[in-house]
């Protein structure tokens, strides 16, 4: 996909449709951070026409689950992986409900959550950046912009289109100065996170 901005405008019905509400939904588990703020902000910077049929976004913790929940799982590049270990789930519309967004904030901030670095916004938002695009990618992959190819592929591509366009609008220095450590910053994450996971 192309690297321009993404397009803004569109018909009066995307404009005043209503964007996701984001719930919190935590089962014992109490985040380092308010994520609420952090997210509603990144749900805004998404054109208001990709996120129709969407109604919200739950965060929520994945040890809250339900047994059965924690045992099942979901498909993703052709291997399951447990939703117990998921960064988030997309659910689809299904007989008259709208779609909606589940992300577990304790699985995205495992490993990390405690570090002194947690403290600056700009890795708090990259934290859950990667997950929160990544799932709305699913939606518009879903009802907009259907494509043949692997659908974790094309939710990963709107991934990266949409986290770089509210980086950029959010902090527009970090185009000069951070955005090329980004990346860098994303794999300290990720890295962090596999090797508290090979702990257990």
């Amino acid at each position: 996909m192309s690297d321009e901005p993404l397009e803004t405008t569109g018909s009066a019905a995307a404009t005043s449709s209503p964007r996701p509400k984001v719930i919190v939904n935590f089962f014992g588990y109490e985040p380092p951070f308010d994520p609420v703020p952090i997210v509603e902000r990144m749900v805004a910077s998404v054109p208001p026409k990709y996120l129709i049929g969407l109604s919200q976004i739950v965060l929520t913790n994945s040890s809250g689950l339900s047994r059965k929940m924690r045992r099942s799982v979901t498909k993703a590049r052709k291997r399951k992986v447990k939703n117990v270990e998921a960064g988030g789930l997309y659910h689809a519309a299904w007989h008259g409900n709208r779609a909606w967004i589940e992300i577990f904030v304790d699985n995205e901030l495992r490993g990390v959550e405690n570090r002194w670095w947690f403290k600056i916004n700009f890795i708090r938002e990259s934290s859950l950046a990667g997950v929160v695009f990544h799932e709305i990618g699913h939606h518009i992959h879903a009802t907009i912009h259907p494509e043949y190819r692997d659908k974790e592929d094309v939710a990963d591509t709107w991934k990266v289109k949409l986290r770089r366009q509210y980086f950029r609008g959010r902090h527009p220095w970090i185009r000069v100065i951070l955005y090329p450590l980004s990346p860098l910053i994303q794999l300290i994450i990720r890295f962090l996170q596999a090797k508290l996971a090979s702990k257990k």
